[in-house]
């Protein structure tokens, strides 16, 4: 049986031949298919960038019917105005009203009216959306609360979401503890403490 290892010339012409099968033109026959990308519209690129909020219900309540996401427009940076966008869609249709209300921590700072309006008679899966603007005080961990509530014919029922914003560098730097930094430096010189 013949080794093609051996053949270190037959190898580079195999090599080769492997190589040009991709290269040709665009459109050219036998050429790959290529898929050209159909643009975004915005809509569409905000609905990708969406997270869905955490939340939380009491045991024997039902959530609410509704989905709730968000989206931060920007990086969030210390003492930098930052919008995000709330999205509130019904999986009901037989939704009266959907109103709600938005608040910061400690040190995230709402610059803009934290009340969101309400849609009356929304329609089921389509998405309802308001932007409000935050102000981070500082690098750190923050959350942003929403409360958003449902009017089904004359009962009211709320429930609240909670969306993470990380501004800066998220935490400071922690500072170290002194005591066991020196006792580890000691113990590395061979110094009995």
């Amino acid at each position: 049986m013949w080794n093609i290892t051996r053949n270190p010339l037959l190898i580079l012409a195999l090599a080769a031949l492997l190589a040009a099968c991709g290269s040709g033109k665009e459109g050219a026959p036998g050429a790959g298919a290529h898929v050209a990308k159909k643009a975004l519209s915005p809509a569409d690129q905000l609905a990708r960038s969406l997270v869905s909020g955490v939340t939380q219900t009491k045991a024997g309540s039902a959530p609410l019917p509704v989905q709730v996401k968000f989206a931060l427009q920007a990086k969030p940076e210390p003492a930098q105005p930052l919008d995000v966008t709330i999205s509130i869609v019904p999986t009901a249709g037989n939704l009266d009203r959907i109103f709600g209300k938005v608040e910061g921590e400690e040190g995230l700072e709402l610059v803009s009216s934290g009340e969101l309006e309400g849609a009356d008679r929304p329609v089921e899966n389509t998405p309802i959306e308001r932007t409000v603007k935050v102000l981070p005080k500082q690098d750190g961990i923050y959350t942003l609360t929403t409360t958003v509530s449902v009017d089904i014919g004359g009962s009211i029922s709320s429930q609240t979401y909670v969306f993470p914003v990380i501004a800066g560098n998220g935490l400071p730097d922690l500072p170290t503890n002194t005591k066991a930094a020196a006792g580890a430096k000691t113990q590395a010189a061979g110094t009995p403490h």
